[in-house]
């Protein structure tokens, strides 16, 4: 195991009381596997998610450790979590992110906070050097080329992107990368000497349009578009010579399409190729599009 892996998944660890951290590892290792999540809910059995299996720990968390957990996660400052954990998430600063829920409170159809947390999923960034080779050579083809990746939920889109970015803003390629890290879990775990720049928990669309106006990169990456907005930032974005790498919800090219505005996105020109992503024991199983703005019977 890469020490990458063993400090990101330790660092989740330590979030835990030590009978539910040893639990998980005791458990990892029976499995011989890699924790990708962590998910905890109050008197139900701990579940660790290693490959494409939900295990159980044979322990349970209490209320009181959950919010404990909680609370530590949040660095005993639910307040300074309060927008994002509306939105259903918490990031720390190493790039972890913990998937929420609990309680709404609303007023005129918006979350005002969400109370009374009962499900805390940890989901621990992973590298995975070299996963990412493949997407690299279609994005460097002839210069750069816009792609965009898709697959269902917990798969790997965002490992991905943080295999692009971790191959292509370093030597021998050194491309200036800005990365749209809207929930702060693309770059924290990157380090050494690489060319990008994280504009990290700008909102996707305002963060390419900043990038696109002031950083002058060749290169814009940003995890799971699901607006008009975002689709108009990147045509704004390619119309102005910068191509952009996103990702997307989606099990096939035709689900990706049935969305009005991804299918005239897709239309448009803006993405060179579209990649599904799918596990595989080296990194990713690829199935590759190439997409033609003339050729629309792709979707």
């Amino acid at each position: 195991m890469e020490k990458g892996k063993d400090f990101n998944e330790e660092a989740a660890l330590a979030y835990l009381p030590n009978r539910l951290s040893e639990a998980a590892r005791r458990t990892a290792a029976l499995y011989h596997g890699v924790i990708g999540e962590v998910r905890l809910r109050a008197g139900c059995p701990m579940f660790l998610s290693i490959g494409n299996k939900n295990i159980p720990c044979g322990i349970s968390p209490t209320a009181d450790e959950l919010a404990m957990i909680l609370r530590s996660l949040c660095g005993n400052s639910l307040y300074c979590h309060s927008e994002t954990i509306k939105e259903g998430y918490i990031c720390t600063e190493g790039g972890i992110r913990i998937g929420v829920c609990g309680r709404a409170v609303t007023e005129g159809g918006k979350i005002l906070s969400v109370t009374d947390i009962s499900s805390i999923a940890i989901r621990i960034p992973h590298r995975i050097p070299g996963a990412a080779d493949g997407i690299c050579r279609l994005i460097m083809e002839d210069g750069f080329r816009g792609a965009i990746l898709y697959s269902p939920p917990g798969v790997g889109k965002t490992t991905a992107l943080r295999e692009i970015t971790a191959r292509l803003a370093g030597k021998p390629y050194n491309i200036r990368i800005a990365v749209i890290d809207t929930r702060f879990e693309i770059c924290g775990s990157l380090g050494g000497e690489l060319t990008f720049d994280a504009l990290s928990g700008y909102p996707r669309a305002k963060g390419m349009e900043t990038a696109v106006r002031t950083l002058s990169p060749q290169l814009i990456l940003c995890d799971e578009i699901g607006s008009e907005e975002d689709a108009q930032a990147i045509y704004t974005s390619f119309g102005a010579g910068v191509p952009t790498v996103v990702t997307a919800h989606a099990g096939s090219l035709e689900e990706l399409c049935v969305r009005p505005f991804m299918r005239k996105l897709i239309d448009s020109g803006a993405f060179t190729y579209a990649v599904g992503l799918e596990r595989s024991q080296s990194g990713f199983a690829l199935d590759i599009s190439r997409l033609s703005a003339n050729e629309t019977a792709v979707c």
